[in-house]
């Protein structure tokens, strides 16, 4: 069997306490290799050392940005012959893509559990489609799995100062912060500029503007807490919703709209959700990708296109 190598990312937010007991499990087994990162700048030396042995198996030990970066790293740089299938531990706050494709349970004992099956042959292999992000066409693509704009950003940003600095984590921050946001937000008075005035092209169409409120799209199957607010159908493997500006039925919609239940009056209300392939957004403000904060461009196109995979095993 060949090794598996580890990255565990210690500024994770819930890594700090982790990586100690992490480590310890390692030792119990002669064919893992961990790398602890004290900085997310000490990734790229972590994986250019993975890929001078014979790792065929990635565990990564911390937040969907982690993953996010250790992805990106090995298909655009080429890192390995064959790309490896990632184990996703899940040690950070939220941990979406973990939820959806990673290992479940307490990250020791579902780490120690998951070498303990490997060994015995017994575990399952799932494979997932890579939303590539390019903010220009000139720069290498961010491969990822969730991403949203407009009062997406707003949400994240919620979240963070006030349901995750106090210490909620994982299901319950994802929720609580969803509640939260949604209570606070039915009450604006949806005067002034759009959150989002953007201009999309979808699958080589034209561009057409667009004032939204929010905007959202993934390529996992779940996210967290029973959330998934995606009802669109068709064969393409990207998933999108987006809600019109102004907002209306906000309360009415918002437990169909999480639970992706579509309902007949949801397109005239500006309730919309649908498959695509590859999307061109124009548009000034933030991003959000796998928890990642980014900025567009001024007078470049987001680019997002699926065309790459990542397997996981379980």
């Amino acid at each position: 069997m060949s090794t598996a190598s580890m990255i565990i990312n210690a500024k994770s937010s819930r890594n700090a306490s982790l990586a100690d007991e992490l480590l310890y499990v390692t030792k119990r087994y002669a064919d893992i290799r961990p790398y602890v990162l004290e900085r997310i700048e000490d990734l790229v030396p972590a994986l250019e050392d993975i890929e001078k042995g014979d790792s065929s198996t990635l565990i990564l030990a911390g937040g969907d940005g982690t993953m996010q970066a250790a992805i990106t790293s090995a298909i655009n740089r080429k890192r390995f012959q064959t790309q490896p299938s990632y184990v996703a531990l899940p040690c950070g706050m939220t941990n979406v893509i973990a939820n959806d494709c990673g290992l479940q349970g307490p990250p020791a004992t579902s780490l120690d559990n998951f070498l303990w099956r490997r060994g015995r042959g017994e575990v399952s292999r799932l494979e997932r489609p890579l939303i590539g992000m390019q903010l220009s066409e000139r720069q290498d693509p961010i491969y990822g799995f969730f991403l949203g704009a407009g009062l997406f950003h707003t949400a994240v940003q919620f979240s963070r100062q006030n349901v995750q600095s106090m210490g909620a984590k994982r299901s319950l921050a994802l929720a609580l912060s969803v509640a939260g946001f949604i209570m606070k937000s039915a009450f604006d008075n949806c005067e002034g500029p759009a959150p989002l005035s953007a201009e999309i092209k979808e699958n080589g169409g034209d561009f057409e503007p667009r004032d939204l409120s929010f905007i959202a799209m993934t390529t996992l199957t779940k996210l967290s807490a029973g959330i998934f607010p995606f009802w669109g159908e068709g064969a393409d493997p990207m998933a999108v919703t987006a809600i019109d500006y102004p907002r209306s039925k906000l309360l009415q919609a918002a437990m169909p709209v999480l639970r992706g239940k579509a309902k007949p009056w949801f397109a005239e209300a500006g309730y919309h959700s649908w498959k695509s392939r590859e999307m061109r957004l124009r548009f000034d403000g933030p991003v959000v990708f796998d928890g990642e904060i980014f900025h567009t461009a001024p007078g470049e196109d987001l680019i997002l296109k699926v065309s790459e995979k990542a397997a996981f095993l379980i």
